[in-house]
């Protein structure tokens, strides 16, 4: 009788977060017809912290410069401890006038409780997978009013989101597309270092449901920037705001960022705060090369 008792403890044990697909049929609120993929929840309070990112804050100005960086992120909630390795990159077209960037997490690792799983309708297929690759963010930059440059900075941005990530029935990333624009400004305050930087902007991604297919939402941020020769720095919330009511589409962060430039090297640093419909404080460093000054 003691081994029978040790042999199932043993067993419940190795097996506490596991799932059965009978489990997963009652969180879902299954219909016994509809495929599983229909159930996953698209929006970011339902998602890991590289899916459905805030786009960062742009100061009104063109990045000039073709540089490549590297660096990794670190993402905490209460549920989902998230590492990452993130890759960006710049490419001005046209000196001061059109550039292109792009972001990619090419591997991330996580783990996540029962309880948090069950909230985003993990799939039992997937419920013990802890790895998975992120999708690229593509942007197009644009300057615009030059002639006006003395009195206020503006500038065009034009994002895509390519669903190239894996993931999708761990809730990692939504495997759907989706797009962004927004106009920055960037205005000098007096004659100092500083800054008043901001957007505005619409949002859009693709979701599953009975009743929509897209998601809509006014995009935003505000902040200050500290740039002198060598040393640049912002403080701001951004975040977008969606039209479904109480459905976790309404993601609000508090950005803290800060990059070293030493010739043709910098180092960067940067925190994130969840303040609404992103339950995660994410921390993160990296270096970056520039080809050209």
């Amino acid at each position: 009788m003691r081994k029978l008792i040790l042999c199932l403890f043993i067993f419940s044990f190795f097996n506490a977060g596991a799932q059965t697909f009978d489990r997963w049929a009652q969180v879902v609120g299954w219909d016994g017809v509809t495929h599983w993929s229909r159930y996953m929840i698209h929006m970011p309070a339902y998602q890991g912290p590289n899916s459905l990112p805030v786009p960062a804050l742009t100061n009104g100005s063109i990045d000039s410069n073709f540089s490549v960086m590297a660096g990794g992120q670190l993402h905490f909630s209460k549920g989902d401890k998230t590492q990452n390795v993130v890759i960006k990159a710049n490419y001005c077209l046209v000196k001061d006038k059109i550039a292109f960037d792009l972001a990619w997490v090419p591997y991330e690792r996580y783990t996540m409780n029962v309880a948090t799983k069950e909230r985003r309708h993990v799939f039992v297929q997937f419920f013990d997978d802890q790895e998975a690759a992120g999708e690229i963010h593509l942007n197009t930059n644009i300057q615009l009013l030059n002639k006006w440059r003395k009195d206020i900075h503006l500038a065009l941005r034009i994002g895509y989101r390519i669903p190239c990530g894996s993931g999708f029935g761990a809730a990692r990333y939504t495997d759907g597309s989706g797009y962004y624009f927004d106009l920055s400004f960037g205005k000098q305050l007096g004659q100092s270092p500083l800054k008043w930087i901001g957007m505005a902007g619409f949002y859009n991604w693709q979701i599953e449901s009975t009743d929509h297919n897209q998601d809509d939402a006014f995009l935003f941020g505000t902040g200050l920037e500290w740039n002198t020769e060598g040393l640049r720095m912002q403080s701001y919330v951004a975040g977008y705001l969606g039209y479904l009511e109480k459905s976790g589409d309404k993601p609000v962060v508090f950005r803290l960022n800060a990059e070293k430039k030493f010739s043709r090297f910098a180092l960067q640093a940067g925190f994130q705060k969840g303040l609404h419909d992103f339950d995660f404080t994410s921390v993160e460093f990296g270096g970056k090369y520039f080809f050209s000054n």
